[in-house]
């Protein structure tokens, strides 16, 4: 027990294997998440110093900027001071991965689309896709509300899930802090609100920065948990290269499924391109991807604990002075 506290590797590991469990069996109830409260401040924040459309464009970024360093900076300190001074920090970073990572509420609500979906409910899927997407969801037909609720699960699922996994196994807590938080405002300060193109663009552009690695890492998993060959064909045609739409492609070449599409965002319609296979989204694919995912969580955990366990194995270098 006494090695499982000091050492930083098991530590790591003991936190990583305790919060998947947890998020996966128990889901953290919104109205009383920690993240509400940032959520709340965000949007406070913006209605004040989001400037007018008319105003340059430096000012838009500079209060973009400013309102990113403003909202996170004493968070990021406060807590970093709490882990350095906590008796028993795996405690106090086991609570705190656990409100960071925070899935099991897609998951919760991806199983009530996917139920309302089978009794051909529209009305009804329509209401439950609308928290875990930003889409409007008024005119989507069937297909539409199955596609928009894979392409969320899967997304979130790279960017939320594996992202803050990543950060806090490469860099600790305050990391995947910060992460998430950026993460959090990048979706309340989302570009496609009117009057906050530019605004967003400091928070956007630093959080695209930050999940490229662990999406990089999260779709070589998603192609080895589904077909590994139609998902490489697929994201080898893709014509565009952002990180969203190379995800899905993967994604939906491993179950011969198209995904993105037009898609309207307050009533203006947004062409993206359609990834993935040659057919139409069907009921079952719903349950095949939300298998896919589960498959792709188990893979990068074990690969994590491996290589931790590989880490922790390796005798430290003596000195000879």
């Amino acid at each position: 027990m006494e090695a499982l506290i000091t050492d930083s590797v098991l530590g790591t590991l003991a936190i990583l294997w305790l919060v998947v469990l947890l998020d996966f069996i128990w889901r953290w109830p919104s109205a009383y998440h920690p993240l509400s409260l940032l959520r709340i401040m965000a949007n406070n924040m913006a209605k004040k110093v989001l400037p007018l459309k008319q105003d340059p464009s430096l000012q838009h970024y500079i209060s973009g900027a400013l309102g990113v360093i403003v909202l996170i900076t004493p968070f990021a300190v406060l807590v970093g001071l709490l882990v350095y001074i906590a008796e028993y920090p795996l405690f106090f970073e086991a609570v705190l991965m656990l409100a960071l990572v925070d899935f099991s509420h897609i998951r919760f609500q991806y199983a009530r689309v996917v139920a309302a979906v089978g009794n051909h409910k529209k009305m009804l899927s329509r209401e439950m896709l609308n928290p875990i997407v930003y889409r409007d969801c008024t005119r989507l037909t069937d297909i539409g509300i199955a596609k928009a609720a894979i392409e969320s699960l899967v997304l979130r699922f790279c960017y939320q899930y594996w992202g803050v996994l990543f950060w806090f196994l490469v860099a600790g807590p305050v990391t995947a802090l910060v992460y998430r938080m950026l993460l959090t405002l990048n979706w309340e300060w989302h570009w496609r609100k009117p009057g906050y193109l530019r605004f967003s663009q400091p928070v956007h552009n630093l959080t695209k920065a930050l999940r490229a690695i662990p999406a990089f890492i999260a779709i070589i998993a998603l192609c080895m948990v589904t077909n590994p060959l139609k998902a490489w064909r697929a994201l080898m045609n893709t014509k565009v290269r952002d990180q969203s739409s190379l995800i899905l492609a993967v994604m939906g070449g491993g179950h011969d499924i198209k995904l993105g599409g037009p898609a309207f965002y307050h009533g203006h319609m947004n062409r993206y391109p359609r990834v993935g296979g040659q057919r139409e989204v069907r009921y079952s694919d719903m349950i095949y991807c939300q298998r896919a995912i589960t498959r792709a969580s188990l893979l990068l955990i074990a690969l994590s604990t491996l290589l931790l366990l590989a880490i922790w194995e390796i005798p430290p270098v003596t000195s000879f002075y």
